[in-house]
């Protein structure tokens, strides 16, 4: 019989995270590519992602990411720190985020964000949830997205 593998524990369990505790991620160069897959992925072919002419008109001047890519470019960037591999249960929700300027092909981005609350949980004793502040910063500095991500993740075992 073969036994499954021990999960591999490379996070912070929730005794770890530091209130004002701050992070980067490393950065993703946004191709073509990634807005065409993500338009056929969710369905969404909106001209100004998937319409370079339509776009030279347009505020921006040429195609931008759909705001989702952003915050699901967000998250992975994210969890390539493994910061809560092993640790993270769910991710509980994402609050007040805002689509603050466009990703445009080219564009890299990383990931900057803050532990800005924690608590144990009320209803899962071995768990904790934490808040953070979360920006998606472009390769001039600039704030495209950020928001609140709120994780549940587990207590150390005692």
């Amino acid at each position: 019989m073969i036994e499954a593998p021990e999960q591999v524990v490379l996070g912070c369990w929730f005794e770890d995270f530091v209130v004002g505790e701050e992070r980067l991620s490393p950065g993703r160069t946004i191709g073509e590519s990634d807005l065409n897959n993500f338009a056929g992925l969710t369905g969404d072919y909106s001209q100004v992602h998937t319409d370079e002419e339509f776009c030279k008109k347009t505020e921006f001047g040429t195609r931008i990411a759909h705001g989702l890519f952003g915050l699901a470019v967000a998250q992975g960037l994210m969890w390539r720190t493994n910061y809560t591999q092993g640790t993270g249960v769910a991710s509980v929700g994402w609050d007040k985020y805002a689509f603050k300027g466009p990703i445009k092909i080219g564009d890299t981005v990383r990931v900057r964000w803050k532990v800005v609350h924690k608590r144990e949980s009320k209803s899962k004793p071995n768990m904790g949830l934490i808040t953070e502040f979360v920006e998606l910063v472009n390769q001039r500095g600039e704030v495209v997205q950020s928001g609140e991500h709120i994780t549940l993740i587990r207590r150390r075992p005692k």
